[in-house]
């Protein structure tokens, strides 16, 4: 195991404002398999599990994964109707721009290594990796909690050909805390499984006729694109760390009105909003939404 290389990782993060990085060993644990398999499938998502654990198919020899969280914790604005995560530029953007700083550094200190990112667009199961890098545990809301950061983050990760030191995964739980399964709108969760069909963030942004269960679960709360909700009313959220990263910040949108989306076209739409996570279900995605809530 290379530790001169993962200090040297976590010391480029910390320089760029990342302090929660974790790293994991491969080939994944068969354990890992079992746990997804249990958890049960996941929106936008492949539904192959093989796929969601094979690094080696991204990257020949992968032997190690570093993950990093990406904190979007912004103080609270009024009249949001978009999901918190969503209200600064497009996430990916930025991860990947992270994402690139680190590997260049890393690649000048190892030329004969191999390194790749990956955000939550490529096949892999990255919450799990996150949750085998020792960055959160699974709470009963479904989220991975991160000690500093609650829930409030995205994922990036490097495979990499390097033999990184892995860290333990946290032991830690919600005790008997079940505040988010009287706060979800769509009851998706409980004791038992989780029913992503039956989330807000997944019905607002899917692009098929909606019924009029789907419709009366939009109704419930004023986002027209995601739901906070059972992160809202998470212990581990009240106290979150705000984000470090000075993008978070910059150019946000908590809210769009229907005047703006009716007056513009798609091609308009795609042209100012495009950098925004909310956007890539298009601007009829948004008017449908606005029109369900709108008539509670």
């Amino acid at each position: 195991m290379n530790s001169s290389a993962k200090n040297l990782l976590l010391e480029k993060a910390r320089s760029l404002l990342l302090d929660a990085v974790g790293c994991m060993s491969c080939p994944i644990a068969p354990q890992l398999s079992e746990k997804l398999e249990k958890a049960g499938p996941v929106p936008f998502a492949p539904a192959e599990i093989e796929k969601r654990l094979a690094p080696e198919e991204i990257l020949a020899d992968t032997k190690s994964i570093a993950v990093i969280l990406f904190p979007y914790r912004y103080p609270e604005e009024k009249n949001a109707n978009i999901a918190l995560y969503a209200r600064a530029k497009d996430y990916h953007h930025v991860v990947r721009a992270y994402l690139a700083k680190i590997i260049g550094y890393m690649e000048e200190q190892y030329p004969n290594e191999k390194f790749h990112a990956i955000t939550d667009t490529s096949p892999m199961a990255d919450r799990w990796l996150a949750y085998q890098a020792g960055l959160g545990f699974f709470g009963r809301n479904h989220c991975l909690i991160h000690p500093k950061y609650g829930s409030y983050f995205t994922i990036g990760a490097i495979l990499t050909t390097l033999a990184l030191p892995p860290d333990t995964p946290l032991a830690m739980n919600c005790g008997s805390c079940t505040r988010c399964f009287a706060a979800c709108p769509g009851k998706a969760l409980s004791h038992e499984r989780f029913n992503p069909w039956r989330c807000k963030s997944y019905l607002t942004q899917k692009k098929e006729v909606l019924n009029e269960e789907e419709k009366n679960i939009l109704r419930k709360t004023p986002l027209i694109f995601g739901c906070d909700e059972c992160q809202k009313c998470c212990p581990f959220n009240e106290n979150a760390a705000y984000s470090p990263l000075p993008e978070t910040g910059a150019d946000r949108i908590p809210r769009l009105e229907r005047e703006t989306l009716e007056q513009i076209s798609n091609r308009r739409f795609t042209k100012e909003y495009g950098e925004y996570a909310f956007s890539w279900r298009g601007r009829p995605v948004l008017l449908r939404n606005m029109d369900i809530i709108d008539k509670k």
